[in-house]
C-alpha cells in the first residue's frame, strides 16, 4: 500500500494481533465468570407514583395560558393600539438564535 503523509496502514501480522486483542477482550468482559450480580431485595425498588401524582396534582392548579394577557392583547389589536418594537423583536430573535 502506498503512504499518504507518512502514514503508514499496519501490516497484516500488526492488523490481525491488534484484531485479537480486540476478541480477546469482548470474551473476557462477556464471560460469565467475570459478571457479579446482586439478588433483588425490597431496598432495590423505586417506586415514584406517589411523587409523579403529586407533580400532576400541582400542575392541573397552573394555568396553562394568561387569559387575561391574551384577552388584552386581542384588545390592543382590534382597536388599533397594539404597537410592535421592531428594535426589541430584532434583539430577542439575535439572541434566541444565539443560544444555538
Amino acid at each position: 500500500m502506498s503512504e499518504i503523509n507518512n502514514i503508514k496502514p499496519p501490516s497484516q501480522a500488526e492488523y490481525s494481533s491488534l484484531r485479537n486483542i480486540g476478541e480477546r477482550k469482548e470474551t473476557a468482559e462477556t464471560s460469565p465468570s467475570t459478571t457479579t450480580s446482586s439478588p433483588n431485595t425490597e431496598s432495590d425498588k423505586v417506586s415514584l407514583s406517589d411523587t409523579l401524582s403529586q407533580v400532576e396534582k400541582s400542575l392541573a392548579d397552573v394555568p396553562t395560558v394568561n387569559q387575561a394577557k391574551v384577552d388584552s392583547i386581542k384588545a390592543a389589536i382590534e382597536d388599533g393600539s397594539y404597537q410592535v418594537d421592531s428594535q426589541q423583536l430584532a434583539r430577542k430573535m439575535i439572541d434566541f438564535e444565539g443560544n444555538f
